[in-house]
């Protein structure tokens, strides 16, 4: 999906013709619903379904999406496929992450932080693969086989998972079922939540305002609120105790900064994805395939940090500045080799295996870690829902990317986010002691 989808929203003969600024908004958007939904799917894990179940349901539901997607009956299918997918991602992501912290629920940090790194490694094994022939298929062959491929690799790794022996002997059990008294609760809030969103699609649509810009715009406030909600939730939590409030004021810090890293980040699924086709020397590649370094580069880098991390303590205050620093580097070297694509100049395949390699290198300082932290951290029995809160950084940081990149392009935005990066990091490295007190008081 990253290595197809922004190039078939723009494609004006077989995708939707899209310009590029509201297709790398669109992008963002579905990234960021993507990160969103982890926190309901959490919750779902957490007190209606178990780890196991929630992250079945959510691959069934991913495949529908990319069912959806490879009809090619027109936008209607394109944005249904898009909605269930992101849907599907977020019963998926933060429980398949959770199975793993339960799976090393009884290791020290040094272990389980390892264990992450390889569970990385892993997903971005079959990220690789998924990203070279589904961007070949759609390069080639058309944009609905590439969804339509999709949907099958989707179909066997549902069948891998059910199989899995080692998964099946995890506890499955909601952490903290509902009472009745919250199922009907929940009802009633559900029944709220429906109708007003009805009645303000009816004026919106009344009005004039349901626009696609208008309804990016808006879910990017959402992904911006949400995140600010529940930690003010958190934080008032009467049976959380001042060393679980320490911690959560610890990881505010530490999702405020991952929010910034993933502005950048996910632009390489949008933004830096139209920019290599338009200004790259893909020698001879097909143009998708530049999506590819990044997992080669976790495979390559994934299994050594683990082992760096088995050997070298480094806070994770330390290893987010560390990620931070990096990204922010890999925009300021993307911003001279934007100023040197001038015209029809084509610039060296290189200038992106650097983006990349920096990148990457910040990811698995930053993104693991933010991972084994949220399970450290979590209160009894919000194991799931805390990894999802770490998933509404990446939400959050996609939407507000999606939106700047839409409004800026080519040097003015890799030299302002850059920088913005870069700042932010040398404040990470001057807080580390303090946010490392948090973590451990």
């Amino acid at each position: 999906m990253r290595a197809v989808l922004a190039l078939f929203l723009v494609d004006r003969v077989h995708g939707l013709g899209m310009s590029s600024g509201t297709a790398t908004a669109l992008v963002g958007a579905y990234l960021s619903a993507c990160y969103f939904t982890a926190l309901p799917g959490g919750w779902v894990a957490d007190r209606l379904l178990g780890a196991r179940r929630a992250a079945l349901l959510g691959g069934v539901v991913i495949l529908l999406g990319h069912v959806s997607l490879a009809l090619d009956l027109g936008a209607a299918t394109v944005y249904t496929g898009l909605v269930l997918v992101a849907l599907g991602t977020g019963l998926q992501k933060p429980n398949m992450t959770a199975l793993v912290g339960k799976l090393f629920a009884d290791r020290d940090d040094r272990e389980r932080d390892a264990a992450y790194s390889n569970f990385y490694a892993s997903i971005n094994f079959g990220g690789l693969v998924a990203t070279l022939l589904v961007g070949w298929l759609g390069v080639t062959f058309g944009w609905s086989i590439a969804f339509g491929a999709a949907a099958v690799g989707m179909g066997l790794s549902l069948i891998v998972f059910v199989l899995s022996g080692g998964l099946r002997s995890v506890d499955d059990q909601p952490a903290r079922p509902l009472t009745r008294q919250e199922t009907v609760r929940l009802r009633k809030w559900m029944l709220l939540c429906t109708c007003a969103a009805v009645v303000l699609v009816l004026l919106a649509t009344l009005t004039g305002g349901l626009t696609l810009p208008h309804c990016l715009t808006a879910f990017t406030v959402l992904a911006v609120l949400v995140p600010v909600g529940y930690f003010v939730k958190l934080l008032r939590r009467t049976d959380l105790g001042d060393r679980g409030r320490s911690g959560i004021k610890a990881y505010a810090w530490l999702f405020a900064s991952a929010v910034v890293f993933w502005c950048i980040y996910d632009l390489a699924a949008s933004n830096v994805q139209l920019f290599a086709s338009e200004h790259v020397d893909m020698m001879g590649l097909p143009v998708t395939w530049q999506a590819a370094m990044n997992p080669v580069l976790i495979i390559l880098l994934a299994g050594v940090l683990a082992v760096v991390w088995q050997r070298v303590s480094v806070s994770a205050p330390a290893k987010f500045a560390t990620g931070l620093l990096l990204c922010g580097v890999s925009f300021l070297l993307l911003s001279v080799a934007a100023a040197r694509a001038v015209g029809d100049v084509r610039i060296s395949l290189l200038w992106l295996v650097g983006l990349y390699f920096l990148q990457t290198l910040g990811e698995l300082f930053l993104s693991p870690t933010g991972l084994s932290l949220s399970h450290k951290l979590a209160p009894a029995g919000m194991g799931s829902q805390l990894a999802g809160l770490f998933f509404l950084s990446a939400s959050a940081g996609d939407a507000i990317g999606g939106q700047v990149a839409s409004r800026l392009d080519g040097v003015s935005l890799y030299s302002t986010l850059g920088t913005l990066a870069v700042l932010v990091g040398l404040g990470m490295a001057l807080a580390t002691p303090r946010i490392r007190a948090l973590i451990e008081s």
